[in-house]
């Protein structure tokens, strides 16, 4: 009897050891190729760049975490010239993906800014999701978007993902909702198709195919970065 308990108890463990470990395409895992990237969203003109940073600290705008990626140095209007510095925004070294300011400046005195800085979020840098559950819900979603041209992936279609944080109130910026989110698109596009999956229960936050129809809705959301 001894034996035949020992055997039912070595069952059962191996049963739920199996159970614990199994994470198969089925259970939301494709382990596919996938990398996770830190992307350079800032200006690529690093002299205007340099210049834009000059400006806003020359009228007291804090640059910390700001990630500037467009700048406008001479926009002619009558006898003025205007300046424009549109930015992104980082916390606790991680992108905020849909955030963004742009500040306004005539002859380099500050004007005006639309959008809002959110600072530093009471968010941690830990990700929950592994790179093959992100994987598996672009892919899915890339195999229901009937408007890409080729939408044959298979285990080498590399992606990058890039983690960060995601704004679930963007509409109403004024009562923010941050969560930890992927940025996923093909290592090859790197731009379209893009999706943002939620990190905690990798649940579909927008996906976008570059493409703007009027008799089919392939995006969930508004475009963002």
């Amino acid at each position: 009897m001894k034996k035949f308990y020992c055997l039912v108890l070595i069952v059962l463990v191996a049963f739920a050891a199996c159970k614990k470990g199994q994470l198969s395409s089925g259970d939301g895992e494709d382990n596919g190729c996938i990398s996770r990237i830190k992307r350079d969203y800032s200006d690529s003109n690093k002299v205007e760049l340099a210049t834009a940073i000059k400006l806003l600290q020359k009228n007291n705008i804090p640059t910390n975490g700001l990630v500037i990626y467009r700048v406008i140095l001479n926009d002619s209007i009558s006898t003025n010239i205007y300046q424009h510095v549109m930015a992104y925004e980082e916390s606790n070294g991680l992108p905020i993906f849909n955030s963004g300011i742009s500040y306004h400046f005539r002859n380099e005195i500050f004007e005006t800014s639309i959008g809002r800085r959110y600072g530093t979020l009471n968010l941690n840098t830990k990700a929950a999701a592994t790179l093959p559950q992100i994987r598996k819900v672009f892919i899915d979603a890339f195999k229901k978007d009937g408007y890409t041209v080729d939408n044959n992936v298979n285990e080498s279609s590399c992606l990058n993902a890039e983690f960060g944080y995601f704004d679930l109130n963007h509409d109403t910026p004024d009562h923010p909702n941050f969560i930890k989110a992927w940025k996923v698109t093909f290592a090859k596009y790197n731009e379209y198709p893009v999706a943002y999956i939620q990190d905690s229960d990798r649940k579909l936050l927008f996906y976008f195919n570059g493409l703007l129809t009027l008799n089919k809705v392939n995006q969930t959301g508004s475009k963002i970065r």
